[in-house]
């Protein structure tokens, strides 16, 4: 993986990656598998246009979370609750595979979450290894 970004003003953290959509998909995908976290469910949006007669380029929303960590969160603020369970976004950009997650620390600010420092570090972290792969 190269090349992490942060927006601050859109709190959305992006890597590229050096594998196809697929084969990022699916990676992230099995490393969620082997971790304490649920996948929820997969959205294929490119099919989902196809299915429309209409043309994406390769897009894949994954939706995975764990009861335990973010529960506490919605305890703290329950409008975080909009955007809970995590998202990974995987998308073709041009010639690159990119990988998009929301950075805890916005969400926190974002909803008022002020005192869960440690949990947030530790969801920053898992995020960070599911988007490169380390």
């Amino acid at each position: 993986m190269t090349d992490t970004t942060q927006l601050a003003d859109t709190g959305l953290v992006t890597v590229t990656a050096d594998d196809t959509v697929e084969a990022t998909v699916q990676r992230i995908t099995t490393d969620i598998e082997e971790t304490p976290l649920n996948l929820v469910t997969t959205i294929d949006h490119a099919a989902n246009a196809a299915d429309a007669d209409l043309d994406l380029p390769p897009t894949t929303l994954l939706v995975f979370g764990n009861p335990a960590v973010g529960t506490p969160l919605m305890q703290g603020s329950r409008t975080v609750a909009i955007d809970l369970p995590q998202k990974m976004l995987v998308w073709a950009d041009d010639e690159e595979t990119k990988i998009a997650y929301n950075d805890p620390m916005y969400l926190a600010e974002r909803h008022g979450i002020d005192d869960q420092t440690d949990r947030l570090e530790q969801i920053r972290s898992v995020l960070d290894r599911l988007a490169t792969g380390g």
